[in-house]
């Protein structure tokens, strides 16, 4: 079992470097392995298609290609190509997938192709990485809200992010089973107060250590910004420069008009807190630029605070990916 994972282990990290994933996360700022880049480099097609109880497929061919559900939520679908990629780096015949939840007496080819699976999407040095970019601790991660957030930045599911910590060593397996048996659609529930939503959709939460990063929520999700206010000084949040990138605006159940907590003890820290959404996600190829300043409007000074993020709307529907079908079209004879 164990030269079994090693092998994986081993093959996964050298995609991980040799694909530019590696790069993507230390020099551009994203904070995920996308598995579609992946293929797209190794001309593997990757195809969404509604399908009953498949997961997803690999074909091994002439012209090898990935088959994915394209129903289940994009932390599943990101994790399933990661998987039947595994099958293809580490030379498996075609199969089938109707699970990744593959215990120790599952045949080889599917235990290496979920070691590699969850290496090549939660290897060690980008667990590091966001944990140290958002300040979170093991002990932090704890708390089901942190690791479903934590889930949203790697993109994969939540049960994969609580068992990826599991499968490093870093978190006893019977904590990891607390943690599932808290549902994510509590804690999004609990971040839109009540406000009423698509519980397939995910809900993201950002603060001001999200600076500099580009983030990757699917074209529906909805993003909760959860910043410090300097409101008793006079300082408010600008949301211009949001409106001008397609972001709509509005303050959660949780704060004023103005986007201010009111159950702040006066004269004490305050927070601002705001729900956005995007009319043209998924639409444009390039990043959406999230930027605010804290200014006091009267005063021409220099602002209290600044925040700028990029976001990269994903979108998944059915039919090949955006980076396959333009693979498709650069190895065209017409191109």
């Amino acid at each position: 079992m164990l030269p079994l994972i090693m092998a994986a282990a081993r093959r996964a990290s050298e995609v991980y470097r040799d694909s530019g994933a590696k790069g993507r996360v230390e020099q551009e700022g994203y904070t995920r392995v996308d598995p579609f880049l992946i293929a797209g480099k190794e001309r593997v097609p990757v195809l969404l298609r509604p399908l009953d109880k498949l997961l997803g497929a690999f074909i091994r061919d002439d012209a090898s290609g990935i088959l994915i559900n394209s129903e289940r939520s994009a932390g599943l679908i990101h994790m399933t190509c990661a998987h039947e990629l595994g099958h293809y780096f580490m030379g498996h015949d075609s199969t089938a997938d109707d699970s990744l939840d593959y215990g120790p007496q599952a045949a080889r080819h599917e235990l290496e192709a979920d070691w590699f699976a969850y290496q090549l999407m939660v290897p060690r040095a980008l667990l590091a990485h966001v944990m140290r970019r958002k300040g979170w601790t093991m002990q932090s991660l704890a708390d089901p809200r942190l690791l479903y957030q934590l889930s949203l930045r790697l993109g994969i599911s939540y049960t994969a992010a609580a068992w990826s910590l599991a499968r490093h060593k870093l978190m006893a397996p019977a904590e990891v089973k607390r943690l599932i048996n808290v549902q994510p659609l509590a804690i999004k529930e609990e971040l839109l107060a009540g406000q009423a939503f698509d519980a397939r959709k995910e809900v993201w939460l950002l603060d001001e250590r999200d600076r500099d990063s580009v983030l990757e929520p699917r074209a529906e999700d909805r993003i909760v910004v959860r910043f410090s206010s300097h409101a008793s000084a006079g300082y408010l949040w600008a949301l211009d420069e949001l409106a001008s990138e397609g972001f709509q605006i509005r303050p959660t159940r949780a704060s004023s008009k103005e986007g201010i907590s009111t159950d702040s003890v006066f004269g004490g820290p305050t927070t601002a807190e705001f729900l956005l959404a995007h009319d043209t996600a998924g639409v444009n190829d390039s990043p959406a630029v999230l930027a605010m300043e804290e200014v006091r409007p009267w005063a021409k000074e220099t602002p209290a605070n600044t925040f700028e993020a990029r976001t990269s709307f994903e979108n998944i529907a059915p039919g090949l990916t955006s980076i396959a079908k333009q693979q498709l079209l650069r190895e065209s004879p017409t191109a």
